[in-house]
């Protein structure tokens, strides 16, 4: 017998075997079927992955950006959240008195975006800045949440002492100092003289407290920075990481030599 007709006698008998087998097995697997496509959704994991494809939200864009984080402000209740780097953990705090950059992070970080992402950008005694890498998957992230920018939330008292958090923003052809809503940084600062600190209140029109003078002092900042990106939160633990993450050998643009991977997740209870 040829082998092409062997192979067709061996498929009509396992066609027929099929057709004859007990009914009650056949019941019994539908069964176990119905059980296991009537099992409860992990509606916390759907949530998650609903986030991450972008169901159910819109592409923001410079239209509908602030209306959309408005109402996300309104109904979210978080304001603290981690960054998780291999030197360690700095726990944030946002600010409720900027409501649209509060809301972005949290947003962001609810939509995965920095999940991961990295540190773009180190400087001693200044700042670390992140959010805006240029590798695949978040420029791919990017598109899917939208481009947009935010509109500047300057806050009297809201000033870049070290540990301040706030969003960079373009400097060219951007007279409102509209933010980024990616980019962000945490000051690490250095310590500024009385007379670096009054020329900058005279240039600025700042009148610092006694207070605020004194932290700048003898703790640190960037108070050049002050009324020119919008600071929304503050390091409520973890500068030694961020000091850590800043000594991070760079080249002449600042760009970090070695990858410097971040996650951000809201603090769980």
């Amino acid at each position: 017998m040829k082998i092409t007709q062997l192979f067709i006698l061996v498929v009509l008998e396992c066609c027929l075997g099929c057709s004859s087998a007990d009914p009650k097995e056949t019941t019994i697997e539908t069964k176990q079927e119905e059980q296991v496509a009537e099992e409860p959704v992990d509606s916390a994991l759907q949530a998650k992955v609903n986030a991450m494809l972008g169901i159910g939200y819109p592409r923001l864009n410079e239209e509908n950006a602030e209306a959309f984080l408005t109402d996300w402000y309104d109904k979210t209740e978080e304001r603290e959240v981690v960054i998780h780097t291999k030197h360690g953990d700095i726990y944030i705090e946002l600010f409720d008195e900027t409501p649209l950059h509060t809301a972005n992070f949290l947003y962001k970080v609810h939509r995965q975006y920095f999940a991961p992402c990295e540190f773009t950008r180190v400087v001693p005694e200044f700042v670390i800045q992140g959010g805006n890498s240029e590798e695949e998957e978040p420029q791919q992230k990017r598109f899917f949440i939208g481009k947009h920018t935010l509109p500047a939330e300057f806050v009297q008292g809201l000033y870049h002492t070290r540990g301040a958090i706030a969003m960079s923003r373009g400097y060219s052809d951007n007279p409102d100092k509209r933010s980024s809503s990616y980019d962000f940084y945490i000051v690490t600062g250095r310590k500024i003289s009385k007379v670096e600190l009054a020329q900058i209140e005279n240039e600025k029109g700042i009148s610092y407290t006694d207070a605020q003078k004194k932290l700048f002092r003898n703790v640190g900042g960037a108070p050049h920075l002050d009324y020119e990106h919008t600071v929304f939160g503050r390091v409520i633990k973890g500068m030694d990481v961020a000091d850590k993450i800043a000594a991070t050998p760079r080249d002449e643009s600042d760009w970090p030599l070695e990858k410097l991977n971040l996650t951000i997740e809201l603090v769980q209870d």
